[in-house]
């Protein structure tokens, strides 16, 4: 990853920050995007990164960051699109489908859904010339239940069906488009309950470096499982149509 930009957003904690930190300590040009601009530029500069601000939910936002992006540092080679969050904070007790608001409901689309889509939009234009690859954040909970957050489950399994068709319609692209769906991680969205249930939470820095492994050698439209720390990572082949 030497001399390479590489964009990650939801980088100011969790998943994205490590991510940062491990492709900055490999050499990488590492762009920051988050809401959190006090965390993403404390980080930014500890890393001798570039902070832009970024809501991901917001389609402008998302081309206006893209132009900043590039006018200050280049075209990403390499974009991680992490942000997410869940139906509810995780200190709130779980809310049925039929009980959720409409405020959370539009809110968990826009960041985990609109935010990918939007992202696609305006990276692909400039990055499926250069080449390289765009990992998307899922979770195991787009193919499992997660009766805890129906809407989570619900965003996640898009996202893989998302990744694997437009992967699918550039077969020939230089540009690689990929996913990795994590088990439980240690990250402050995992929701009281899960915890309670002793589910078992990965180090961030074990999720990292999957990411980091998928944007460097991943197929395109892989669909990539880590389920636990003491577990490898393993591709889930996509169903024949056949």
């Amino acid at each position: 990853m030497k001399d390479k930009i590489a964009l990650v957003t939801g980088a100011a904690s969790g998943i994205g920050a490590e991510v940062c930190r491990q492709m900055a300590a490999a050499g990488a040009r590492v762009v920051l995007m988050d809401v959190d601009s006090d965390k993403g530029e404390a980080l930014a500069a500890e890393l001798d990164g570039h902070f832009i601000a970024n809501n991901v939910s917001d389609r402008d936002s998302w081309f206006a960051a893209v132009a900043r992006c590039i006018e200050a540092v280049g075209v990403p080679d390499y974009a991680h699109l992490n942000a997410g969050v869940m139906s509810v904070p995780a200190d709130r007790p779980f809310l049925a489908i039929e009980d959720l608001p409409l405020d959370n409901y539009r809110r968990i689309l826009g960041v985990n859904l609109d935010g990918v889509v939007f992202g696609l939009q305006a990276l692909i234009p400039h990055m499926k010339a250069r080449g390289g690859a765009i990992t998307v954040t899922a979770s195991i909970a787009g193919m499992i239940p997660l009766p805890i957050d129906p809407m989570y489950a619900a965003s996640k399994a898009a996202l893989i069906g998302l990744v694997r068709s437009v992967a699918a319609g550039s077969p020939d692209s230089n540009l690689r488009i990929n996913a990795i769906c994590p088990g439980g991680v240690n990250t402050a969205i995992v929701p009281a309950a899960l915890r309670s249930e002793g589910m078992e939470m990965m180090p961030t820095r074990v999720l990292a470096g999957e990411v980091v492994d998928l944007l460097q050698q991943g197929a395109s439209g892989e669909i990539r499982v880590r389920m636990r720390e003491s577990e490898p990572a393993y591709a889930v082949p996509a169903p024949a149509l056949t």
